[in-house]
C-alpha cells in the first residue's frame, strides 16, 4: 500500500474517531450519571451543539494537520485545546440561553473527561498500530536517495530512527556535492547514470537531496524523471539554516519558496490578538486587588515610583516601554553599565527581591499585552543595545521579533530564564514560532502555574557548561526573565 494511500486511511479514520469518542463519552456519561442510555431530547440537543463546536475547534487548531509520524504527546496537547473549546462554546450557550441549570454537573464533567480520555487512547492506539505496521514493511515507502550531502545523510538518519514516519531509504546515488557514504545505505550508481539506475529499481519516491545552488544538477534529474512515473521530493542542503513557518506555494504559476516567515498572519493574527486580549483583561480583573497590594508595599519599600519603565525590543524589531514594578532604588542604573546576568548582585530593596523571586514584578505587563505591546506566551524581550549586539552574535537572534514579545515562553518553562545560556533561549524562542498553535499557547500558560513563577535569581547548575563562549557573548543585558 503507498504510503500517501495508507497515510489518508490513518487521517480518516481520526476524523471519524474524533466524533465516535464525542458521542460515546456522551451516552456512558449519560449511564453513569443516570443508569440508562434513553438520553432524553434535551440532551441530545446538547451532544449535537459539542460535535459541531468540536468540528469547528478541531479546523481551527489543526488537530488533523500533524506531521508524519508525530509522537502521540505531541497531538495530546492540540486535542486538549480542542476539545476545552468546544466545550467552552457549549457552556457559553447554556449560559446565554439560560438553560445550564437545566443539565447535570455531572454529565457535563463525566463527558469532558472521558471524551478527552477516549481521543488520546484513540491516538495512542492508532500510533503504535501504524508503526508496527511500518515495521513489518506496511504502508512503507521506498525512497530513492540522490546525494549523500549533509541534508541527505541527516535525512537517513531521521528515517532510521523514526519507523512511524513510513519511509524506507533503500539505495543512495551518488553526486559530486557528497560528504560521504551513508552507512548500511548501498549506492545504486552515480549521477551519470540515473537512467540506468532508475530502469533496473523500483522506488516511491526519489529523495533529491543536493544544494540549492546545483541548478545544473536538479534539472538534469528532473529531466531524468520526466520518463518516470514516481514522487520527487527536494530536500535542499539548508542545514544550519534557521528556516520559520517554511513553506511552498503557487504564486501566479511561479513556485515560490517561503524559507522565512512569521505563523502570525492573516487569522492566526487575529486569534492570537483576541487570546491575548480575552487573558490579559480576565487577568487584569482577577488579579486587581494582588496588584494594588504590590504597589503599596513598593511604594512603602523606597521612595520613588512603583512602576519601573524600560524600553525593550519587540514586534518587527520596534521598541516599546515594558512595565514592571520596581524591585530596585531609583537611579539604581544610573551611570553604570548594565550587563547581562548577575542578578544576584544587584541592589534590590527587601519587598523587591520577594516580587522578583515570585515573579510578580512582571504582573504590570499585563497592561503591556492589553495595549498591543506584548503577548502573553513569545519570546522575553531584550534591550536595544543588546539587541545590536547579540544580533552579529547568535544565530537566529533577530527571528524571535517576527512575532510579539511575551510575559512568558516555551525557553523560559523549560529552565532558560535569568542567567542561562542564551542559544540555548533562542533555541527554544524559534522552536515556539515554528510550532506555534492556540494550543501550544494555552499548553505553555497552563505550564506556567506550576514551573513559570516562582524561581531563582542564580543560574541553574546545569546551564553553566552551555554558556555561548561569554568571551563572545559578554557584555551584557538586563536579564530578560
Amino acid at each position: 500500500m503507498q504510503l500517501s494511500k495508507f497515510n489518508a486511511l490513518v487521517d480518516l479514520e481520526l476524523r471519524v474517531s474524533d466524533p465516535v469518542c464525542a458521542v460515546s463519552a456522551s451516552f456512558l456519561a449519560y449511564y453513569l450519571r443516570f443508569g440508562t442510555l434513553a438520553m432524553t431530547s434535551l440532551y441530545s440537543v446538547a451532544l449535537v451543539i459539542l460535535l459541531l463546536s468540536t468540528l469547528t475547534a478541531s479546523a481551527v487548531f489543526r488537530v488533523y494537520e500533524q506531521p508524519i509520524g508525530q509522537r502521540p504527546i505531541g497531538q495530546y496537547w492540540r486535542i486538549a485545546a480542542s476539545w476545552s473549546m468546544a466545550f467552552a462554546v457549549l457552556l457559553a450557550m447554556g449560559y446565554l440561553l439560560k438553560v445550564s441549570e437545566l443539565y447535570s454537573r455531572g454529565w457535563v464533567s463525566l463527558v469532558f473527561a472521558l471524551g478527552l480520555a477516549f481521543m488520546a487512547v484513540v491516538r495512542l492506539v492508532a500510533y503504535r498500530a501504524t508503526t508496527r505496521l511500518h515495521e513489518r514493511g506496511v504502508g512503507i515507502s521506498r525512497c530513492l536517495l540522490i546525494g549523500a550531502t549533509d541534508s541527505g545523510i541527516h535525512m537517513i538518519e531521521q528515517v532510521e530512527a523514526n519507523p512511524a514516519l513510513g519511509m524506507k531509504i533503500t539505495a543512495y546515488v551518488r553526486t559530486s556535492y557528497d560528504n560521504g557514504v551513508p552507512a548500511d545505505i548501498p549506492m545504486a550508481g552515480s549521477l551519470l547514470e540515473l537512467d540506468e539506475v532508475l530502469a533496473c529499481r523500483d522506488w516511491d519516491q526519489v529523495l533529491v537531496a543536493l544544494p540549492v545552488g546545483a541548478n545544473r544538477a536538479i534539472n538534469y534529474v528532473l529531466d531524468r524523471m520526466e520518463q518516470h512515473v514516481m514522487t520527487v521530493k527536494f530536500v535542499p542542503d539548508m542545514l544550519g539554516r534557521q528556516l520559520i513557518n517554511h513553506r511552498m506555494e503557487d504564486v501566479a504559476g511561479v513556485p515560490l519558496v517561503t524559507l522565512r516567515e512569521s505563523p502570525l498572519l492573516g487569522n492566526a493574527w487575529l486569534l492570537k490578538d483576541i487570546e491575548d486580549r480575552v487573558i490579559a483583561g480576565t487577568i487584569l480583573l482577577m488579579i486587581a486587588p494582588l496588584m494594588l497590594a504590590l504597589a503599596v508595599g513598593v511604594k512603602l519599600s523606597s521612595p520613588g515610583p512603583v512602576l519601573y519603565r524600560q524600553r525593550r525590543v519587540g514586534l518587527d524589531g520596534k521598541e516599546f516601554e515594558m512595565m514592571k514594578f520596581r524591585s530596585m532604588p531609583v537611579d539604581m542604573e544610573k551611570n553604570k553599565t548594565v550587563q547581562w546576568g548577575g542578578a544576584q548582585n544587584k541592589t534590590v530593596t527587601r519587598f523587591g527581591r520577594f516580587i522578583r523571586q515570585t515573579s510578580l514584578d512582571e504582573l504590570p505587563q499585563f497592561l503591556n499585552v492589553l495595549r498591543g505591546d506584548m503577548s502573553i506566551v513569545g519570546p522575553r524581550p531584550e534591550r536595544p543595545m543588546f539587541v545590536e549586539k547579540f544580533k552579529g552574535e547568535i544565530a537566529g537572534y533577530m527571528h524571535k521579533h517576527m512575532v510579539k514579545a511575551g510575559i512568558t515562553g516555551w525557553a523560559q518553562i523549560n529552565g532558560w530564564r535569568g542567567d542561562t545560556d542564551l542559544v540555548k533561549r533562542i533555541q527554544h524562542d524559534l522552536y515556539y514560532i515554528n510550532h506555534w498553535s492556540l494550543g501550544f499557547d494555552l499548553r505553555i500558560i497552563f505550564l506556567t502555574l506550576f514551573k513559570g513563577f516562582v524561581h531563582s535569581e542564580a543560574p541553574p547548575a546545569s546551564s553553566a557548561p552551555g554558556k555561548p563562549a561569554l568571551s563572545t557573548v559578554t557584555a551584557a543585558v538586563e536579564e530578560s526573565r
